[in-house]
C-alpha cells in the first residue's frame, strides 16, 4: 500500500506555527476535531465564504477549480493557465512538497495577479 503524500499547505503551515504537534495529528481520522460541531466557528466560516464570493464579483467570469484532489487541481490549473487571458478561482500551485490554493488568479498575457481573500473585522478609527 502506497503511503499518502502529505503536502504543506497554508492551513497546515499556520497550524504548525501555532503548535507543531497539532500538525502531526491534523487530518488523522482517529483523532477527532472538537471544533467540527462548533456553531460559532461555522458562522465565522460562513462569513469567510461570503467575502470570497464578493471578491469573485471583482474578478468576474472565472473558472472554479472545485476539486479537493491536489493532482487534479494542479492539472486543471495548468490547463487553464495555457490560455492568454483567464481568471481562476481556487487555482493550485505546487513547488516540491508545498501546495498553495490561491483564492483568485488572473492571467493577462505574461502577467499573473494573485489575490488572497481574508475576512477580518477592524476598527476604521485605529491606524493599525
Amino acid at each position: 500500500m502506497q503511503k499518502k503524500e502529505r503536502l504543506l499547505t497554508k492551513s497546515r503551515y499556520k497550524v504548525a506555527k501555532e503548535c507543531p504537534t497539532k500538525l502531526y495529528y491534523m487530518g488523522k481520522k482517529e483523532y477527532g476535531n472538537n471544533n467540527i460541531d462548533n456553531a460559532f466557528l461555522e458562522a465565522l466560516a460562513g462569513g469567510g465564504f461570503q467575502v470570497g464570493e464578493l471578491a469573485k464579483l471583482y474578478y468576474p467570469g472565472g473558472t472554479m477549480v472545485d476539486t479537493l484532489d491536489s493532482n487534479e487541481a494542479l492539472a486543471i490549473t495548468c490547463k487553464l493557465l495555457s490560455q492568454d487571458c483567464v481568471v481562476i478561482y481556487e487555482a493550485a500551485f505546487r513547488f516540491e512538497n508545498f501546495l498553495v490554493r490561491a483564492d483568485i488568479v488572473k492571467k493577462t498575457g505574461k502577467l499573473l495577479e494573485l489575490v488572497e481573500v481574508k475576512a477580518k473585522s477592524f476598527a476604521p478609527s485605529e491606524e493599525n
